[in-house]
């Protein structure tokens, strides 16, 4: 695989194994109401090592290039199954799937990995847990940010160990919180923090992708205290500026 598909991400998403027996299942739905035979080859097809190592290495080339465009930077990673190119989107929707296949490749071969989105998540955790709280560094933020660093304190009187892996929701228009798009994989690191010490927790967001709205959003840390799994959840609000809405209005100011 050139680029893993790493923790973060496969927590959420069903395993890929599942989404084809799920395409499989529609594909032979769709040849026996049609005439056509499009769908039968295409899924029948069987493709070589060469071909699909082929298309691995066009990926790549597009991959590693400076111009990163939006549908390229929703990219997660890509690797070779055995009869497909898997790919890992950071939103993964229809209209995701359909700009890559009409911005970055398009084939048969490419399998796209995991559950659409939105991926609902309404949970709630806690802001301080045994001495180890999170805070946004700022209440609030202007609307098209994209970097939002996060506090964890240490006031257990012991040594604390804490990772770079986190998740952000927002309310939906429906009630509900659902998952937004930000990095999928994390260095696989321990920062130490000794009693009273603090550390940071950047976070991204990418309104290119799917842009951000105003309102406050939940930004969760989950680790291992004592034994126990807890979810810590620290808020912070998105705001729209005069500037934002005076574009959001076709005004130039």
């Amino acid at each position: 695989m050139f680029l893993s598909m790493q923790t973060a991400f496969a927590a959420c998403k069903q395993s890929f194994a599942a989404q084809q027996k799920k395409v499989a299942t529609i594909s032979k739905k769709r040849v026996v109401k049609s005439k056509k035979r499009t769908y039968r080859k295409a899924s029948a097809r069987k493709y070589s090592h060469r071909e699909l190592n082929a298309i691995m290495r066009i990926l790549e080339r597009k991959f590693l290039s400076e111009d990163k465009t939006p549908a390229l930077r929703n990219v997660v990673g890509f690797g070779m199954g055995s009869n497909s190119i898997d790919v890992a989107l950071r939103w993964n929707t229809k209209e995701k799937q359909l700009e890559f296949r009409r911005q970055i490749y398009n084939s048969p071969a490419i399998r796209f990995e995991g559950k659409l989105d939105p991926i609902i998540d309404n949970r709630e955790g806690v802001s301080t847990y045994q001495g180890i709280s999170l805070k946004a560094e700022k209440p609030s933020y202007p609307l098209g940010t994209t970097e939002i660093r996060f506090t964890i304190t240490n006031h257990s009187g012991e040594e604390f160990v804490y990772g770079e892996a986190y998740s952000i929701t927002a309310q939906g228009a429906d009630g509900n919180w659902f998952v937004v798009p930000t990095d999928c994989s994390f260095t696989a690191i321990g920062h130490v923090l000794s009693d009273g010490q603090s550390g940071t927790i950047t976070a991204h967001l990418f309104p290119d992708i799917l842009p951000n709205k105003p309102g406050v959003y939940r930004f969760f840390y989950e680790d291992n205290i004592d034994g126990n799994k807890v979810l810590l959840m620290a808020t912070f609000e998105l705001r729209e500026t005069k500037s934002e809405n005076c574009r959001f209005y076709g005004v130039t100011l």
